[in-house]
């Protein structure tokens, strides 16, 4: 926003500079972004004594004349009819830079016209921009002393723009700038000074009013002004608005901007004579109802505009615009005033959707005053007869709804609140001084605490925290000692599921893959086509997951309940796109719908889960053309690799509840300590055909809050032997049906002696074993903690497990 210093000084006493005042408003919280002073391009213009006066010798309207400009007696030739003897002048001195109309500058120089040296020139009113007069040099007072600057003299305002926040509607006035800035020097705020005088003719016998209650009109008074006479503004009042950006239009207009811009009370002016029925009716807008602003544009109206009508025909949009058909032209005479409370969020909305917006609706929206319509329609109106005269009806029509708010608000503050809120100690004597200096009120006060009422123009101080800023503000932010805080800097540690998290990508970064970020939904589609239909005979969870209500696409109708559908999808497009090998993973949530337990439940379980995918080749073979494809046995070490590079010893074992979705011959869960972390295998070729996916594929889907879990376990050391270690092999023949990790379990529960290491070398199963059977090699190897183990004691050790280990019968030695 912006405001003049003239202005302002119009309220309060401001002897500062400029640049003095500047600081002040930016030190009370209402920041100057800007300065404009458009008297420091004439900074070197003097205040000059007219000695002599005489007419030039080759010129019938030229003057020679001898000016003393506080320092020397100069030679000035002249042209203005009214310059004489003894007057007090402005003088352009020779270096001195006037603008000129088309933007360029004249600089003073010694000169010769028609033969006589001229080293200056006196000026007029248009030449040095304090106005368009050109009839005549400017004459000051004679009390001005020579050789005094001339921007010394307050003749130029100087206009700030202010950063004003949105709480603070008291501060979009120059008035309510001032007051601040009374505060601000502890100096009285000047009362407004006008003479409001009225006619014996009743205004309610001129227009009546009628406001429909609840529509958004809470308060609006009404005035009459007869007989005006419409012509141009004074140019004290024209100058004022220029300076802060607005034209002049005419006497009755510039009088309503002038007190919206004075006290930040919006103003509206009908012509009376265009208002038909002479009644005023406040109403909500009917549906297609149209107007014509008075800026030309024609608007549709909607049930939810409120609108001010003569009768039954809008005529202005309320807190927004005028109408074109009754606003204040040149033949004008007679003048209805309007002064209104209108509800802020009824006219941001209404002048959001019509795209307009106006001095007066930024006010409105950010809330008046309610309480001065009355005062300042009397303002007005008394402002109206100086310029424009007319007679002011007397009485005015006005309504005030049972909703408008009547009583201002009191808070109260204490004393040791604001102590330790601030950082400093007040008296509380001065912080009463500070905020009845805001116009505050004392209501209450005791050794521990002021109650003040809180003025109707600022609505924002509604707790007692907001009166302690007030203070802080009033005291200077940068007057508050403050001092730094000791305390040891220590890095947060992170959430352990956030370490996890980093584990696993940084894992499997450097174990070749690549990261999916897919978008948190999924197709209902492909995610039964993994995990089938839900139904009787499939509980899975992971089948029934939420379907949105209003989805982007059907690719994105879901919430995932497992990362395979998504991950599934990007193996099948990358193999498109980059043949021969998929090695991908995502680290996400999986979200299960469930029924919810009250209103507060959400009703879904989350679970963090990661998931990877390998396809297609896997290892290079220096020994084969071909590259080696991914296999179950090489996934399987994938697998275990990457749970050791998390901290993990886990085992991979047969799938107590094989998944639907993967091979029943490849597939498996990976457990520790006893708690399954996740499955494991290869998808299952119909999967794989309804994916589009040709590669073999294998995933693996594991539950990080799991392994999180399991992560924080303690580890034991366990020390290792540094014996020489002594080997044997053995060969057994089994069912085909048996596997390794049973061979092991059995090995293992036989506790044999000083048993360091099983390692399985071969398996072999063809024509020259017996059909459903199948022949495994182990390599045992035995290492004693103490010394190294004599051959003796090592055979006796391996015997004793080979005769133990066929004891049952289903296993035999080869």
């Amino acid at each position: 926003m912006k405001v003049s210093l003239n202005w302002l000084r119009r309220h309060v006493d401001l002897p500062e500079s400029a640049e003095e005042v500047a600081k002040a408003l930016t030190s009370i919280g209402l920041e100057v972004e800007g300065t404009e002073e458009p008297g420091k391009v004439y900074d070197k213009l003097l205040v000059a004594k007219v000695l002599t006066c005489e007419p030039h010798p080759d010129s019938d309207h030229l003057h020679i004349t001898t000016v003393n400009n506080g320092t020397e007696v100069i030679q000035v030739v002249c042209g203005a009819p009214n310059v004489a003897a003894g007057q007090t002048v402005v003088l352009a001195p020779i270096g001195a830079e006037l603008p000129l109309p088309d933007g360029t500058m004249l600089k003073m120089k010694k000169s010769k016209i028609r033969g006589v040296e001229s080293f200056g020139m006196i000026c007029a009113e248009d030449e040095i921009g304090l106005s368009d007069d050109h009839g005549g040099i400017m004459v000051l007072d004679d009390g001005i002393p020579a050789g005094t600057p001339f921007v010394s003299l307050g003749m130029y305002d100087v206009c700030y723009e202010l950063n004003v926040t949105p709480n603070r509607p008291d501060a979009l006035s120059h008035r309510g700038v001032a007051r601040e800035l009374a505060a601000k020097f502890n100096r009285p705020l000047k009362p407004l000074a006008y003479n409001f005088a009225e006619d014996a003719e009743a205004a309610s016998g001129a227009i009546s009013l009628e406001v429909v209650p609840g529509c958004g009109c809470s308060r609006y008074v009404g005035r009459v002004i007869k007989d005006v006479k419409v012509e141009k503004s004074p140019a004290w009042l024209a100058k004022l608005l220029h300076a802060v950006g607005m034209n002049s239009i005419n006497n009755v207009v510039d009088i309503t901007n002038f007190i919206l811009m004075d006290v930040g009370q919006p103003l509206h002016s009908f012509d009376m004579d265009q208002l038909k029925g002479n009644k005023i009716k406040v109403r909500k807008a009917a549906k297609g109802e149209k107007i014509e602003t008075i800026d030309h544009t024609a608007h549709e109206l909607t049930e939810n505009d409120l609108v001010i009508c003569d009768g039954d025909r809008p005529a202005c949009v309320a807190g927004v615009m005028g109408g074109v058909e009754s606003e204040i032209v040149d033949a004008t005479k007679n003048v209805f005033l309007e002064s209104a409370w209108f509800n802020p969020t009824v006219v941001r909305k209404q002048a959001k959707r019509l795209c307009i917006s106006t001095d007066s609706s930024y006010r409105f929206e950010r809330e008046i005053d309610f309480r001065t319509q009355d005062e300042y329609s009397k303002y007005a109106c008394a402002m109206i007869q100086e310029v424009a005269g007319g007679r002011i009806l007397k009485g005015a029509v006005e309504y005030t709804g049972e909703e408008h708010k009547k009583e201002c608000d009191q808070v109260t503050l204490r004393f040791a609140r604001a102590e330790k809120v601030i950082g400093m100690k007040l008296e509380a004597e001065k912080i009463e001084s500070y905020l009845t200096g805001i116009a505050l009120e004392v209501v209450a006060k005791d050794a521990e605490s002021i109650t003040f009422k809180i003025p109707s123009f600022r609505p924002d101080l509604t707790r007692e925290v907001d009166l302690i800023e007030e203070v802080a503000r009033l005291v200077g932010f940068d007057n508050i000692p403050y001092t730094l805080p000791k305390f040891e800097m220590r890095p947060n540690e992170l959430p352990a599921h956030e370490i996890m998290n980093r584990k696993i990508r940084k894992a499997l970064s450097a174990m070749g893959l690549h990261e999916c970020l897919s978008l948190r939904f999924t197709s209902k589609a492909r995610t039964e086509a993994i995990f089938g239909v839900p139904g009787e005979t499939n509980t899975d969870r992971r089948a029934k997951p939420a379907v949105l209500l209003n989805p982007l696409s059907e690719e994105l109708g879901a919430i995932p309940t497992s990362l395979l559908p998504n991950l599934l999808k990007s193996v099948a497009e990358n193999e498109k796109n980059r043949p021969g090998s998929v090695r991908l993973f995502e680290v996400a949530k999986g979200q299960y719908k469930r029924e919810r337990k009250d209103v507060r439940d959400p009703g879904f379980d989350e679970s963090n889960l990661v998931a990877l995918a390998i396809a297609g080749n896997f290892d290079a073979d220096p020994l084969n053309d071909k590259p080696k494809q991914i296999d179950f046995a090489a996934f399987k070490g994938f697998v275990i690799s990457f749970f050791k590079r998390l901290g993990l010893v886990v085992e991979i074992r047969e799938a107590a509840k094989p998944e639907v979705f993967l091979h029943p011959g490849k597939q498996a869960e990976v457990v520790m300590n006893g708690t399954v972390l996740g499955t494991m295998g290869a998808v299952h070729p119909s999967v794989l055909s309804a994916l589009e996916i040709t590669y073999d594929t294998f995933v693996l889907e594991a539950d990080m809050d799991k392994m999180e879990k399991e992560s924080h376990k303690k580890i034991v050391f366990q020390a290792f032997s540094r014996q020489v270690p002594s080997s044997r092999d053995i060969s057994i023949e089994v069912e085909k049906s048996m596997t390794h990790e049973q061979v092991l379990a059995r090995i293992k529960g036989l506790n044999p002696k000083n048993l360091a290491k099983i390692t399985l070398k071969s398996i072999y199963e063809g024509d020259k074993i017996e059909a459903g059977k199948k022949n495994m090699v182990y390599s045992l190897t035995y290492q004693a903690m103490d010394r190294t183990l004599t051959d003796d004691e090592v055979n006796k050790a391996h015997n004793k497990l080979r005769d133990k280990l066929v004891a049952n019968g289903d296993i035999v030695l080869r």
